[in-house]
C-alpha cells in the first residue's frame, strides 16, 4: 500500500458511532497525532464514549455512572473533536461524500468511518414485539430495567454471557428471573457441559432460575400489546413483566447498504479495513473481514490500530487471530480459547476441585496445546495461549500440564 494519504490535519474524518469503537478510535487519533485535526464523531445515543461491557455491572449495581466512561469526553472536545450526540446519521451521500443526520444537518468528509456497531436480535417468536420485550445493548436499556422499583417477573431469553449479565444484574436488583437457553449448557461456544454445570449450580444458588434446551414457543400478549405470559415448549405458561432477548447480535448495517456499500452478514471490509468505497472505512461489531464478524474486544482494538495507520499513510493490515476468551460472570472467572471440545484423536486432561471453585481442561493433539477452559483460578490463561500461539511441543511435560507455569519448564520445540 502506497503512501497516497494527505496529512490527517488537512484531511475531514467523520466517524459514525460513538460506542466503544467510534469513540477509541477518535481519542487514539486525538493521542497520536494531537490537537489540530478535523474529526467528527456522531452518535445516536445521547451517551457517547462509554464502556459497554459495563452495562451489567451498572444494572448489578456494582459501579456507579462515572465508572462508565471508556474515553474522555470532556478532554476530546477541549483539543478540537466534535461531538455530535443523540442525532443519528441517517443517510450517506457517497459521491458529495455528505452525511445527512436526522436533524437535518450536513456533515461533508474526506474520509468516513463507519462504527455502527449492532443491535439485539430479537428472535421470530409470536408475540415478541411488544413495548415490554427489548434487548440489553445500551446504557438506555439499563436504565428502563433499573426503572423497574417493585420487584417484577423477567424472562432473559439467551444464556450466552449477556443473558447471564443480565440475569444476574436483574436478580441482584430483586426481581424473578427464568433463563430460557436453546443448548443444553450455559455459555455453550466457551465452556464444556463439566464446568457449565459448575456455573449453573452457581447462578442457581443466587436465586435465578433456568430452562435450559429449550425456547419459548410464544408469548401471550394482554389487550394493550403488552406480553404477561411466556409460553413454554411443553404448554406451560411462566407470567411475565418484561422480556430480555439476550440471543445474539445484528450488525448495523442498513446506512451502509442503502449508500450503496458491499454488504453480507456486515459491511464487507480488505485488510486495511476499507469497504467498497475507498474514502469509507468500517471496523467493529459492523464491518466482516474473510467472512467473519467480530465481538470481542481484542481484534476491534487491533482494527482501530491497523486503521490509524492506514489513515496516516503507513504499511498496515488486519488480520484474523486465534482470540482467547476471557469472561467474569457472578464473580467467578472463566477462560477459554481454541478447541474446547476433543475429537478421538485428541488427549483430554481434567482437573476438577468443587470445594475450591476449580475446573481445568486442556486438549492435547501431536503433543501440542490446541485448546483449554480455565473455571475459577484463570491465572495461566495467558499461558496456556502463548503454548497454543507459538505451538510449543507439550509432551514433556503432560503430567504437570494441568497444574500450571509454575509445575512446568517448557521446552522450546
Amino acid at each position: 500500500m502506497l503512501n497516497t494519504m494527505p496529512p490527517l490535519a488537512s484531511v475531514r474524518i467523520v466517524i459514525i458511532g460513538a460506542g466503544m469503537a467510534g469513540s477509541k478510535l477518535a481519542n487514539d487519533l486525538l493521542e497520536k497525532h494531537g490537537k489540530g485535526q478535523d474529526i467528527t464523531l456522531i452518535g445516536e445515543e445521547a451517551q457517547v464514549g462509554y464502556n459497554r461491557i459495563m452495562l451489567s455491572s451498572l444494572l448489578a449495581n456494582d459501579i456507579s455512572e462515572k465508572d462508565m466512561s471508556l474515553v474522555d469526553i470532556d478532554k476530546m472536545q477541549n483539543e478540537g473533536i466534535r461531538i455530535i450526540a443523540g442525532d443519528p446519521a441517517v443517510s450517506i451521500n457517497l459521491e458529495s461524500k455528505v452525511v445527512l443526520l436526522a436533524s437535518g444537518q450536513d456533515i461533508t468528509y474526506d474520509k468516513l468511518i463507519l462504527a455502527t456497531g449492532s443491535r439485539a436480535r430479537i428472535l421470530p417468536i409470536k408475540g415478541a414485539f411488544a413495548p415490554n420485550v427489548m434487548g440489553f445493548r445500551t446504557w438506555q436499556d439499563v436504565d428502563a430495567m433499573t426503572e423497574m422499583k417493585e420487584p417484577q417477573r423477567v424472562c432473559v431469553i439467551g444464556g450466552g454471557l449477556l443473558g447471564l449479565e443480565a440475569a444476574v444484574g436483574l436478580v441482584k436488583r430483586g426481581h424473578n428471573v427464568t433463563v430460557f437457553h436453546r443448548s443444553d449448557w450455559l455459555l455453550n461456544r466457551q465452556l464444556d457441559a463439566e464446568s457449565a454445570e459448575l456455573l449453573l449450580t452457581r447462578l442457581k444458588g443466587m436465586g435465578i432460575d433456568f430452562r435450559l434446551g429449550e425456547s419459548p414457543s410464544s408469548f401471550l400478549q394482554s389487550e394493550e400489546g403488552r406480553v404477561t405470559q411466556v409460553v413454554c415448549e411443553n404448554g406451560e405458561q411462566l407470567e411475565a413483566d418484561l422480556v430480555v432477548m439476550a440471543a445474539g447480535i445484528l450488525p448495523e448495517i442498513a446506512l451502509a447498504k442503502a449508500a450503496g456499500l458491499g454488504t453480507n452478514q456486515a459491511i464487507l471490509v480488505d485488510q486495511y479495513m476499507k469497504t467498497s468505497n475507498p474514502d469509507v472505512f468500517a471496523l467493529g461489531e459492523c464491518c466482516e473481514f474473510e467472512q467473519q464478524t467480530f465481538g470481542l474486544v481484542a481484534p476491534i482494538w487491533t482494527q482501530i490500530k491497523v486503521l490509524i495507520d492506514v489513515l496516516s499513510g503507513k504499511e498496515a493490515c488486519f488480520a484474523i487471530e486465534p482470540t482467547p476468551t476471557k469472561l467474569k460472570v457472578s464473580g467467578v472467572n472463566l477462560f477459554s480459547v481454541g478447541k474446547i471440545q476433543p475429537t478421538q484423536d485428541d488427549t483430554c486432561i481434567l482437573f476438577k476441585d468443587i470445594e475450591a471453585n476449580h475446573y481445568r481442561k486442556l486438549v492435547v493433539n501431536d503433543g501440542l496445546l490446541v485448546g483449554a477452559i480455565l473455571y475459577g483460578n484463570v491465572a495461566d490463561g495467558s499461558w496456556y495461549f502463548q503454548l497454543i500461539q507459538n505451538k510449543t511441543n507439550v509432551s514433556d511435560m503432560l503430567e504437570l500440564l494441568i497444574f500450571g507455569e509454575a509445575y512446568c519448564r517448557p521446552k522450546v520445540a
